[in-house]
C-alpha cells in the first residue's frame, strides 16, 4: 500500500515512487503487511517511498522468524512478488510459497503442455457469491525453475505448477482484451499519445508497420491471436509438493483477503491521507491505524463466533459510532442519556459480553 503526501518534499521515509493512484508529483511511503490466513493482521513494516514491492520480501522474512520465532512459513502472494530471486530468497529463508505465475512468459515447451487438453481433471475452485464452489479444470506440472543470482550462479528450484481453467475467466480474460483493443484503436487514430517506451494497456496490441521517423502504427493481430490461446488458463507455482492442489488453490484464495484489508486501511480507517510531516509522527501515525485494524478485525472474528456473519468493517464502525451519551443538566445535577443506537450496536456489545448502559444514568456514577 502506498500512501501519497500533498508535498514534494523528499525525506529518509518519503520519497518518490510508482503511485497507484497516479501522484506522481507527490512523495509517498510504503506499508507492507502481514497476515494469517484468516485475515487478521501479524505486523507491518515502512519502507521508504521508492521501494518497489517486489523488494520488501527479504527484509519480511527476516523480520517475521525473528520477532515469532517461527521457523517454517507458507508466503501466499500475487504476480508482483513472483521474481525469481525472490523465490529464491523465500526458499534460502526455509520457507515455502504459492505465487500466482506469468504462464504467457513461461517457455514455449510448457506453455504447450498449458493448452494440451490431455490430463485436466475437475476440481471445486473458490465459493461464488451464491455460495457455490466454482468448477475448475486443473492440472499439476512438474517444473524446474532455473534461477541466476546477484553473483551469476545458477540454481534450480523444484516446483509445482497448478494450472487450472476456468469458463468464467475465459469469458472475463475476453472482455478485458476487448477493452484494450478498443483502446489500442484510439491510439492508432491519435499516434501522438503513444508512447513507444510503454507497453501496458492499449500500447500492448500496437506495433510499428515502419522504423521510419514517420513511423506508422497498427493492431498486432498476431498478439491478439497469441493471448487468445490463453483466455481462461490460470497458473499459480508453489514450492510445496507434497500439499494438495485443492489446499493450496484454496490458500492462494484467502489472498483477497490481504487486498481487502488494505482497502479498511484506506477507507473505513481513513489511513489516507496523512497530515504529519516528521518521521516520528508518520510511523505514530501508522502505528495507530495498524492498531485500528487489528481490533477491527478481532471484532470482526467475535461477531463471526456469534453467528453474526453479516457484519462488514463499514456496518460495524457505524454501529459504534451510534454508541452516544448526551450530557444533560437537571435541577443543577448532571445526567448522561444514551443514544438508541442499532440492532448491530446491541449485538456488539452481547458478543463482547460488555453490559448495556443504562439509558439515563448520573455522571458521578458512569465508569468508561
Amino acid at each position: 500500500m502506498t500512501c501519497a503526501f500533498e508535498s514534494a518534499e523528499q525525506d529518509e521515509l518519503r520519497d518518490f515512487g510508482y503511485s497507484k493512484d497516479n501522484k506522481y508529483n507527490e512523495v509517498q511511503v510504503v506499508m507492507g503487511m502481514l497476515i494469517d490466513c484468516d485475515g487478521c493482521p501479524i505486523g507491518y513494516e515502512l519502507y521508504k517511498g521508492s521501494t518497489f514491492d517486489g523488494k520488501t520480501m527479504a527484509g519480511a522474512l527476516e523480520n517475521l522468524k525473528r520477532r515469532f520465532g517461527i521457523r517454517h512459513v507458507v508466503i501466499v502472494a500475487d504476480r508482483g512478488l513472483n521474481s525469481k530471486l525472490n523465490l529464491k530468497l523465500i526458499r534460502d529463508a526455509g520457507c515455502g510459497y504459492i505465487v500466482a505465475s506469468r504462464i504467457k512468459n513461461m517457455s514455449r515447451k510448457v506453455q504447450q503442455q498449458v493448452l494440451d487438453s490431455a490430463g485436466y481433471s475437475d476440481i471445486a475452485g473458490p465459493c461464488r457469491q451464491d455460495g457455490k464452489p466454482e468448477q475448475l479444470r486443473y492440472k499439476i506440472l512438474e517444473y524446474v525453475n532455473k534461477i541466476k543470482d546477484e553473483q551469476g550462479e545458477e540454481h534450480e528450484l523444484r516446483e509445482h505448477l497448478i494450472v487450472t481453467y476456468s469458463e468464467k475467466r475465459a469469458q472475463k480474460d475476453r472482455a478485458d482484451r476487448e477493452r484494450l483493443i478498443e483502446k489500442a484503436k484510439k491510439l492508432v487514430e491519435d499516434p501522438g499519445k503513444i508512447k513507444a517506451s510503454i507497453k501496458r494497456g492499449g500500447r500492448k496490441y500496437l506495433k510499428k508497420e515502419s522504423e521510419e521517423v514517420s513511423e506508422h502504427w497498427m493492431i498486432d493481430e498476431d498478439k491478439i491471436r497469441q493471448d487468445e490461446k490463453f483466455d481462461g488458463y490460470y497458473g499459480i507455482q508453489t514450492s510445496e509438493l507434497e500439499m494438495k492442489p485443492n489446499d493450496i488453490l484454496a490458500a492462494y484464495h484467502t489472498l483477497w483477503k490481504i487486498e481487502e484489508s488494505f482497502r479498511i486501511m484506506k477507507s473505513t480507517l481513513e489511513v489516507r491521507p496523512i497530515f504529519h510531516w516528521t518521521e516520528k509522527r508518520i510511523k505514530g501515525h501508522f502505528v495507530i491505524c495498524f492498531l485500528a485494524f487489528l481490533l477491527e478485525r478481532k471484532l470482526e472474528q467475535q461477531l463471526h463466533k456469534s453467528g453474526i456473519e453479516d457484519a462488514s468493517p463499514e456496518k460495524i464502525r457505524e454501529a459504534i459510532n451510534r454508541m452516544e451519551f448526551a450530557e444533560v443538566d437537571l435541577k443543577g445535577q448532571s445526567f448522561y442519556i444514551k443514544t438508541k443506537g442499532t440492532e448491530l450496536s446491541n449485538k456488539i456489545l452481547k458478543a463482547m459480553h460488555i453490559q448495556p448502559p443504562k439509558n439515563f444514568l448520573p455522571v458521578s456514577e458512569f465508569r468508561p
